[in-house]
Parts: C-alpha cells; structure tokens; sequence
C-alpha cells in the first residue's frame, strides 16, 4: 500500500556535491496501521519502493465496539390507529372516512393515494371496503423509522340477515337487564 510520499531534495549542500548528485529524501506519512487482538497499533511505512518500516508505537487505548447485550428485535410503536372505510376509489387515489380507534378524536375523511398499497391489498380498494391505518415507529433493534401502514380487513360484509339478528339478540338483552 503506498501512501503520501512525497520526494524532496535537500537544501543543504555538503562536501561540494550538487544538489543533482545527492539522493532524494523520502518523507511519508503512515500508510498502515494494524490493530491487534491486544490493543497494540503496528504502523507500517512505505520508505521507497523497496524499503518498508514497522514499528510499534506506544500502547495507544482504542474504543471496542461492545456487543449488545440483548438480541436485535423487530417491533412497531403505535402512535396513532384509525379504522376507515373507502367512500370512493378511482384508478389513482381512494377517499376514505377515518375513526380514531380510541374514540378520542372526531372523525376525518383522508385521500390515499393506490401507490401507498402493495398489489395483495390495491384490489381490495372498492366503496364500503373496511381498513386499518396504523402511525408510528417501526423499530428494528436500535434503529427506529417513522411508518404509516394501511391493511384491508379481510372479513366478508354484513349480510342484512346478520344486521336483523343481531338487532333482535341486542334487544333481548337490553330487556332483559333491568336498569334502574
């Protein structure tokens, strides 16, 4: 490996010799520094293209990368789920009503663009069609990025036969309780 050598001849002049006939002296800066196992640095020099240097400096204390002591985790910190469902949809963009799934925040409606979902969850886009749209960090070990994820529920519809039952079982149960 050959580094910043630089070839300078000297200014001073002895024995009646020309500049011209003395050598020139080669001044280089390190060119490679070897770290051991035991936290020694070997520095080697190049000198000239035949000639190389080693030599071990005093002890210098290098900082080690410690290994992390808990194992690399995937993860997702929530910051804010909304349940939405498509009002509209064209070729491009679907608009959507969204609700806080905390119930903390009035409802909103949102224009999505189609290129935000993978393929498996684009043809599910069509009106009344239920989703989640989820806001946070996704963590991957100690490395943390801002996510906005959108999945399609995969549940059929109500049928009105479902609706009507579910009407009359609530009913029942409303009066059969008996509040005061």
């Amino acid at each position: 490996m050959v580094g910043n050598i630089s070839t300078q001849a000297s200014p001073i002049r002895r024995g009646g010799t020309s500049s011209a006939d003395r050598p020139n002296v080669l001044r280089s800066s390190p060119d490679l520094f070897l770290l051991r196992d035991d936290d020694r640095v070997t520095v080697v020099e190049v000198k000239s293209a035949g000639a190389t240097s080693v030599r071990e400096p005093p002890a210098v204390p290098v900082p080690r990368v410690k290994p992390h002591s808990e194992p690399s985790r995937l993860g997702f910190i929530l910051l804010q789920k909304w349940d939405g469902v498509v009002l509209q949809a064209d070729k491009d963009t679907f608009t959507a009503q969204l609700f806080d799934s905390q119930g903390k925040l009035p409802p909103h409606d949102a224009v999505f663009a189609r290129s935000e979902l993978p393929p498996s969850e684009e043809r599910l886009v069509q009106s009344g069609a239920p989703f989640v749209w989820t806001l946070g960090y996704r963590q991957i070990g100690s490395t943390r990025e801002r996510a906005s994820v959108i999945y399609f529920r995969r549940l059929p519809g109500w049928t009105e036969e479902e609706i009507f039952r579910a009407d009359v079982a609530a009913r029942r149960l409303g009066d059969s309780l008996e509040w005061k």
